[in-house]
């Protein structure tokens, strides 16, 4: 019960009624700030009882705490973001979600046009975009995925792989020599994977060059602004935010992807690709 924090002289953990009522929106929210960090999940109906409010006006409170950040609503209620503080190893991406990373990686593949100069970012799902390219195309592609660089066997790819420190846990190199590798380009298509992506939070990592980078690579887009994110990185949020999603024009998602938040996603800003 959220009451938690005051206590009565017959000892009950959960606010008196009248004390409830009286108090500001802005208190009742942080209540229920106060109940997600604790349970990491609350009900409506729950936090209706406890602090004397009708559901509507929970629901609103969800709507402007969303918002904010603080939660993602659910089902009848809301839960705290997952967080996400370090960089999973390639390694281990490539074994997760590996069918429908690669449903995403031939639809992506597919986006790209004869003669188009490409951007592609770090990640399993990007890098197995070049596995789909047809074998007659003609296409720069210029990236500092390393994964990228290897599944490159068409005859008629040009491949510019921007240099700089390598980091193998997550196939990319990254820094200062990239960065400015990549001012000589402008790109038709960028292509991203998603280390987290969130309707409030945006696209986010937890590596802070990695972010730079690919950030780079968006402003110097021309046209498309491709995300690839399989059901796995749906609703994590990670601490270094790369750009918000109205800055995105596609983001290709597996089907196990709950369509309330396909919509939600196309109301920020992108067309949402399911495969």
């Amino acid at each position: 019960m959220i009451g938690q924090a005051h206590w009565g002289a017959s000892g009950r953990d959960s606010l008196a009624v009248s004390d409830v009522r009286e108090m500001l929106p802005a208190e009742r929210r942080s209540r229920i700030v106060a109940a997600l960090k604790s349970k990491r999940a609350v009900r409506v109906n729950d936090l209706s009882e406890d602090l004397g409010v009708s559901e509507i006006t929970i629901r609103r409170d969800l709507v402007i705490l969303e918002k904010e950040g603080v939660l993602k609503r659910t089902y009848g209620g809301a839960m705290a973001p997952r967080r996400v503080t370090s960089e999973s190893h390639y390694e281990e991406s490539i074994a997760t979600n590996a069918p429908e990373k690669d449903r995403i990686a031939k639809t992506a593949a597919a986006m790209i046009k004869p003669r188009d100069t490409i951007f592609l970012g770090s990640g399993t799902t990007v890098a197995h975009m070049l596995r789909h390219i047809a074998p007659d195309i003609e296409v720069r592609i210029v990236t500092h995925n390393l994964a990228a660089a290897l599944e490159a066997h068409g005859p008629h790819l040009e491949f510019v792989f921007l240099g700089g420190l390598y980091r193998p846990g997550v196939g990319a190199v990254e820094g200062s020599w990239s960065l400015d590798m990549l001012k000589q380009f402008n790109a038709d298509r960028t292509f991203l994977g998603a280390d987290c992506l969130d309707v409030n939070a945006g696209l986010t990592t937890p590596g802070l060059a990695i972010a730079d980078l690919e950030l780079a690579m968006i402003r110097r887009t021309q046209g498309e602004v491709v995300v690839l994110a399989d059901s796995s990185k749906i609703g994590l949020v990670g601490p270094v935010v790369i750009c918000p999603l109205d800055q995105i024009d596609v983001v290709v998602v597996d089907d196990a992807v709950d369509p309330e938040v396909c919509h939600r996603i196309e109301r920020v800003g992108p067309q949402c690709e399911v495969v």
